[in-house]
């Protein structure tokens, strides 16, 4: 079947028939509900009576975490808390070291400011080492000599 022989037919389809055989309960459930809105009466109340309200639910809402929280409850709150305390003093000391260590390649490097140190060097650890073995022997000797008294 070609489109036009299919859109014609949807479109007989789709009106409903002008008889008056037609069923007024078919009309019924095709027409649109309308739903009344049912208005609630309000009371008047004034703000000491808000106000009061308002304290009773935070007391009904106090006792409640009361009757329903636990010791380990508490605890992991306690974990909690000290967790978010220390993170804090962690970013407090880095906002006060303004040197801070950078990731930085650039001139303005707490790196490139400080003097360039050497991390190992040859002649030093030669030096290192015989003062090592002279401090050994001295050592040595004197033993030696103490137990020969």
């Amino acid at each position: 079947m070609s489109s036009k022989l299919v859109k014609k037919l949807l479109h007989q389809t789709t009106i409903p028939p002008t008889n008056n055989n037609f069923d007024s309960s078919h009309q019924i459930l095709l027409q649109k509900r309308k739903i009344k809105s049912v208005k609630v009466p309000t009371k008047v109340t004034s703000k000491e009576d808000i106000v009061q309200e308002q304290a009773q639910s935070l007391l009904r809402l106090d006792s409640a975490v009361k009757k329903y929280s636990s010791n380990t409850a508490n605890k992991s709150f306690q974990r909690h808390t000290n967790n978010l305390k220390q993170q804090q003093r962690v970013q407090n000391a880095l906002k006060r070291n303004v040197g801070g260590i950078s990731n930085s390649r650039s001139s303005s490097s707490s790196f490139s400011q400080k003097p360039h140190e050497k991390s190992f060097d040859k002649e030093r650890d030669k030096q290192r080492k015989e003062e090592g073995y002279f401090e050994d022997l001295a050592r040595a000797l004197k033993k030696a000599k103490k137990n020969k008294k």
